[in-house]
């Protein structure tokens, strides 16, 4: 049903209202999840500490959240709502043109860390690079939103909500198109990141069986690698039928569902339900020898650790390759452990 182009509220009929409030419903949801997913990563004591590029994915989807909630905030989201004013519907088409392109960049750029951490080639960036990197997926956004807002001035009377039901949208096509054509290629880029990312898993799991050695590789890891691949796929599909038929709720349906996916992943970590379950005690902590020898500078691309003391200030310290078992704890932190600093 999803997937046949609406014109209007007639067309769609009783359906409209209950879509709506669905919509509305997962939207207001991840931004207020996520926003304490990400207050978590910072400020909990009992959570290991995150890459900034992963906190940059949930940032990106409390952006975008809230950009599509701006007619609800304005109490102008229901039919039976005043018509929102045209400065109204131009920010919030501006603003909405960016967060696909801003999604990619920064699912990318996390994509591309993790990469580095597993494979253990070692991403050398100093603290200049790493700011371009984790500022791309916003400077995306600005440019695309740049665009969008020229156009909607230019054109007034092509932004309105007869485009799309739950939002203001710019009727331009070429915008549109562009849009999703830059976005189809980095969410490719990012499958093929996976592709890699699998590939190495595979490998090491296979020279390490050879030996006779236990793998070290946890299958909650390759759940979760996995689950963001087929939903990054999925979402590659979307991208494509949004380009064909631009007035079918199945993208605005996947996207607004897409914070709620994202928030699971991250928050079914154990250290962050241990850090919500605070009227529970920590359990001892045991770290063994392999986790105390690694190199300060596998820290510094960590998803899951707190940088040592002794480590460099910037980001500049070369990676040496992890075992598997570094990786599960390091990476994901899926045994719930705090690192000892060195």
């Amino acid at each position: 049903m999803i997937f046949v182009p609406r014109v209007d509220q007639a067309e769609m009929g009783k359906s409209a209202i209950p879509l709506l409030y669905v919509w509305i419903s997962f939207n207001l949801l991840a931004v207020i999840l996520l926003l304490i997913l990400v207050l978590t990563f910072l400020l909990s004591k009992r959570v290991t500490k995150r890459h900034p590029s992963l906190i940059n994915v949930c940032m990106t989807w409390v952006l975008s959240g809230i950009y599509s909630l701006l007619l609800f905030f304005g109490g102008r989201a229901k039919p039976t709502d005043p018509q929102p004013s045209s400065s109204l519907c131009i920010a919030q088409t501006s603003l909405l043109y960016g967060i696909l392109p801003m999604w990619s960049v920064a699912i990318f750029i996390l994509m591309y860390f993790i990469l580095g951490i597993v494979s253990g080639n070692g991403r050398n960036f100093g603290r200049g690079k790493m700011f371009v990197m984790l500022g791309a997926p916003y400077l995306t956004q600005f440019c695309f939103s740049l665009a969008a807002l020229v156009l909607s001035l230019k054109h007034p009377s092509k932004v309105n909500r007869e485009h799309r039901f739950f939002y203001c949208a710019l009727h331009y096509d070429p915008l549109s198109n562009a849009m999703s054509i830059f976005t189809f290629i980095v969410c490719l880029g990012i499958t093929l990141l996976e592709f890699q990312l699998a590939m190495c898993l595979y490998r090491n799991w296979r020279m390490r069986g050879r030996a006779g050695q236990s793998t070290g590789i946890d299958l909650q890891l390759l759940l979760r690698v996995f689950a963001f691949g087929v939903f990054i796929f999925l979402g590659m599909f979307v991208d494509v039928v949004s380009m064909f038929s631009q007035r079918s709720l199945a993208p605005d349906m996947y996207f607004a569902f897409a914070g709620l996916v994202t928030f699971l992943v991250f928050a079914s970590q154990s250290d962050v339900l241990r850090a919500w379950c605070f009227w529970r005690k920590d359990d001892p902590i045991h770290v063994s020898p392999a986790d105390t020898s690694r190199g300060s500078g596998w820290t510094n691309l960590d998803l899951g650790s707190e940088k040592p003391n002794n480590a460099p200030s910037d980001f500049s310290a070369s990676l040496p390759s992890p075992v598997p078992a570094q990786l599960a704890a390091h990476v994901h932190d899926l045994h719930g452990r705090e690192l000892a600093t060195p």
